[in-house]
């Protein structure tokens, strides 16, 4: 988790988290911003990590789903 400055682009790493896997390959945000999503390419699954939407703190939600070998996560309607 880092914190950015938009005025000098500046980035300032507050904590850490662990991914819900192994060899985390790609993440992103849900569209509403309130989960995280990890593809982890070394344990087969796509963890779930819940967004603070007052701090912007991560924390495991204990969900994830199998899937073989994710290396992208994408949304209905990206190009």
């Amino acid at each position: 988790v880092f914190d950015y400055v938009a005025t000098t682009g500046k980035l300032t790493r507050r904590s850490a988290l662990d991914c819900g896997g192994k060899v985390p390959r790609n993440f992103r945000l849900t569209p509403d911003g309130r989960f995280l999503l990890v593809a982890n390419q070394g344990s087969n699954n796509v963890a779930v990590l819940a967004v603070d939407q007052k701090t912007g703190d991560l924390s495991a939600t204990g969900h994830s789903i199998d899937v073989p070998a994710p290396m992208c996560i994408k949304f209905v309607g990206d190009h």
